[in-house]
């Protein structure tokens, strides 16, 4: 809040006044010390809490609770997206090994954590501020709650809601034998009804062992009639097999023959190819000698074309770094031109010249202008000062005129005593007192009109002065762009000196560049090694035609270099081709036999399959009978396990309906025992009658108090029952305030009545919570009470605060009433500053 950086420490403090203007952050250390501890503060967003200005916020506090010391650090960083982070520790004592540390005892999380500080302070921040913390403007926080909200904060101030847990167990007990004993209900229910249909199952039974016998015997006869067909059928599809193998080899033996054909035939073809061939070979070995030759004649040429392609490389090579130099010459040419129009349109024109010229003019104008300006500043400074001292000299003068003046009335109304010096005055002495007060008072005077009309002299030569500052404002308000225009004029005719200087060289070097290129004087080692190349070629006389004829000889002799390599093979393999062929017949010869003795075989197995068909042929009447007998005893078998099944389970369910008939009885016991619970634990209950036990306890507090701070004018009663209008007894909590006048409501009280009702009940409360609900609470604050109460009002209050103080290891009062401030032995300052407030302990 108003704090950016601040330090508070309570210790030796026992009764105290927080005092500070109002806005300063009095209640604001107290909003850090709550947020820090349980989260929450008066503010309703935790990002309203954060200094103006500053993204972050962090508060540590550091808490006795009985014999151990704890700290609690919160810090919260603001923004849209957020993030809070707690942490809890608990400080650790000195040993001789080591010093006294913290060790946090954080949950891992926020929430658990935050839990874990309530449950071991016992103490929430709804029971705090409605007991020990009477925060600002909400004094009357637990007297204006209607009586049902009273009571519920009177239950948790007293710890009462460990009841409402106790109640809520109860139910849930409750709850759950009353859902296990309509569940034993429903089941007893089935098993009485299983139980009636027992003679039924046992006739069953004698029905299914009667029927299981008859079948077997069934059954047997048709198991032997199925093993006789399936023996057929295996032997049926042993002889389908060996068929079956028969007709492979007898297609695989086909195939083999095929083969052979295919094979003696391709062998008779090359056989016939290579005695063609041996019949022409003189021919052939006159035509591969011709081949030769072409061929050595083609190598030969080939040689020459390589040198010569060579040659014709180097010649383009050549060629081209020549080019490459002209190409460049070209460049630097081109570059050369294009610099000297760039030059060219650098040079500066007439107009040009004549506008700097007129500009550098205007410039020169203006700085004497400037100058005159501040001078004329200066001067108008040195008359303000002139001004200022002829004004002070007349003030001074018009001071001695009206105490002339004074003297000389008091002089002509004087007697025989001076007024001035009080001395024996003549009338010769006063004569002569009042020529010289009136030679002053002229001289003075002169001075003054003097003075007078040199300040309207300078008024106008101010006024002159302010007039020439005027216009020539007005005239150098185009300075800075008339300097810019100036600069980038002097800029251009700059460069347009530079290029005049560079156009020269530049044209010169184009001249050079041109000359060359005429002469062809560029690449000179070059040229003449080209001319060498093209002699070499010369030379070489290398002959394209006779290369071409060469090649299309050497093509037209290459059938006779194949025929040649067929040749040489055909005299070698016509003996072997010729082997090959007998080999081939006698191999079919052998194949043909053997595939017509499968043949033979595989007719008889047909006729054999053939055989046991027609013994198959009742097979499938035989396999339903065996199927259907199957079935039958297999139901039969069904039935009697189902019966006996059945029996077996009568004789389970009889025990289980002992056992459930057992619990049932014992879930009603327990029934009566948890609604007794119940009702004891509930609001009618133990908690009503803690209240009832804590309210005179509070009414004696409070009024014990109240006494004190009204002379024993004020009662206060609380009512914990209330009769309806139908006649019945409701519990409720209500407040019965009562003075001279009588009972009236705590809505006709003046504020600061209410306030001291408040008050004492406020602080009964205070020390029951510390008595009865378990919480070590040893601090009372108060925020700003004392605001509705007149002089004896607070004084009385001081009284009562005096009178508690020692219920209370430390009590803070936070005011910003001056007259308080001296009441109170220990004063906590609060100060605001531009940077923060500030905290100090008087």
């Amino acid at each position: 809040m108003c704090y950016r950086q601040a330090t508070l420490d309570f210790a030796g403090i026992h009764v105290a006044c927080l005092t500070g203007e109002n806005g300063a952050g009095k209640s604001a250390l107290l909003d850090a010390i709550t947020w820090a501890v349980w989260g929450r503060s008066r503010a309703k967003r935790d990002d309203e809490l954060i200094h103006l200005g500053e993204d972050e916020m962090a508060v540590e506090f550091t808490f006795a609770l009985g014999e151990q010391v704890y700290r609690v650090r919160r810090q919260r960083k603001g923004g849209k997206r957020g993030s809070t982070l707690l942490d809890f520790q608990v400080h650790v004592p000195a040993t001789d090994q080591e010093g006294g540390r913290w060790r946090s005892i954080a949950e891992g999380s926020i929430r658990a954590t935050q839990a874990k500080i309530e449950r071991i302070l016992r103490l929430d921040y709804d029971t705090f501020v409605n007991s020990a913390f009477l925060r600002q403007g909400r004094a009357d926080e637990f007297t204006v709650k209607t009586p049902a909200e009273r009571k519920r904060v009177l239950g948790d101030i007293l710890g009462l809601n460990r009841w409402a847990v106790y109640e809520e167990r109860a139910k849930e007990q409750l709850r759950a034998i009353q859902a296990e004993a309509e569940v034993i209900e429903l089941r007893l229910h089935e098993i009485e009804s299983e139980l009636a249909r027992r003679p039924e199952y046992e006739a069953e039974l004698q029905a299914a062992l009667a029927a299981v016998a008859e079948l077997g015997a069934v059954s047997q006869a048709a198991q032997a009639a199925y093993q006789q067909v399936e023996m057929a059928r295996a032997e049926l599809r042993h002889v389908e097999a060996q068929g079956g193998e028969l007709d492979a080899r007898v297609a695989q033996a086909e195939r083999e023959l095929a083969t052979l054909a295919e094979e003696r035939s391709m062998r008779q073809k090359r056989l016939a190819e290579y005695q063609g061939l041996l019949a022409q070979a003189g021919e052939i070995e006159t035509g591969y000698a011709t081949y030769q030759r072409a061929v050595e004649q083609e190598q030969e040429l080939g040689a020459k074309l390589r040198q010569s392609v060579e040659l014709n490389e180097r010649r383009l090579a050549l060629e081209m770094q020549i080019s490459e130099a002209r190409h460049r010459l070209e460049a630097e040419r081109e570059i050369a031109v294009r610099r000297i129009a760039e030059l060219e349109g650098r040079l500066p024109d007439h107009v040009l010249l004549a506008e700097h010229d007129d500009v550098q003019a205007q410039l020169v104008h203006l700085a004497q202008l400037s100058e005159s300006r501040e001078a004329a500043r200066g001067d108008l400074a040195r008359i303000a000062q002139e001004q200022a001292e002829l004004r002070t000299r007349n003030e001074a003068l018009w001071a001695e005129m009206g105490a002339l003046k004074e003297k000389i009335m008091l002089l002509e109304q004087a007697g025989a005593q001076c007024p001035l010096c009080g001395q024996s005055l003549t009338d010769e002495h006063r004569l002569r007192l009042l020529d010289q007060f009136q030679a002053d008072g002229r001289t003075r005077g002169d001075a003054y009109r003097a003075n007078q009309g040199l300040t309207k002299e300078l008024a106008e030569r101010a006024r002159a002065l302010e007039g020439q500052i005027a216009e020539s404002d007005v005239l150098l308000r185009d300075l800075p762009a008339l300097q810019r225009r100036g600069a980038a004029l002097a800029e251009r005719v700059e460069q347009g000196r530079q290029a005049a200087e560079a156009l020269g060289t530049v044209q010169a070097e184009r001249s050079a560049v041109e000359q060359r290129m005429a002469a062809e004087d560029y690449a000179l080692p070059v040229r003449s090694e080209l001319a060498q190349v093209l002699a070499q070629a010369v030379q070489l006389g290398y002959d394209v035609e006779a290369h071409e004829a060469a090649r299309q000889a050497v093509v037209e002799g290459q059938i006779f270099a194949e025929r040649k390599a067929r040749l040489s093979v055909a005299q070698t393999r016509v003996e072997e081709e010729q082997a090959a062929l007998r080999r081939l017949e006698e191999v079919e010869q052998r194949s043909r036999q053997q595939m017509e003795a499968e043949r033979a075989r595989r007719q008889e197995l047909e006729r054999k399959a053939e055989e046991l068909r027609e013994r198959l042929k009742d097979a499938p009447a035989v396999e339903a009978r065996l199927q259907r007998v199957r079935g039958e005893e297999a139901a039969a078998r069904q039935r009697l396990g189902a019966s006996q099944q059945r029996l077996e389970a009568c004789k389970a369910l009889a025990q289980q309906r002992a056992d459930k008939l057992q619990r049932r009885d014992a879930l009603a016991a327990r029934q009566s025992i948890y609604e007794e619970l119940r009702t004891a634990c509930g609001v009618q209950g133990v908690p009503a009658m803690i209240i009832e036990a804590a309210v005179p306890e509070i009414e004696v507090e409070a009024n014990r108090l109240l006494a004190r701070m009204t002379a024993g004018r004020m009662h206060v009663r609380f009512d914990t029952q209330r009769e309806t209008l139908a006649g019945e007894i409701r519990e409720t909590l209500e407040i019965k305030i009562a003075d001279e006048l009588g009972t009236r409501e705590y809505s006709l009280y003046s504020g600061g009545e209410a306030f001291r009702v408040d008050f004492a009940i406020r602080i009964a409360l205070s020390k029951i919570l510390a008595r009865r609900a378990g919480a070590q609470l040893q601090t009372l604050v108060i925020d700003e009470g004392f605001g509705t109460q007149d002089a004896q009002g607070r004084e009385r209050l001081v009284e009562a605060i005096n009178a508690i103080q020692d219920d209370f290891a430390r009590v803070l009062v936070i005011t910003h009433i001056d007259e308080l401030k001296d009441a109170f032995p220990v004063r906590v300052e609060v100060t605001k500053t531009p940077d923060g407030s500030m905290v100090e302990v008087v």
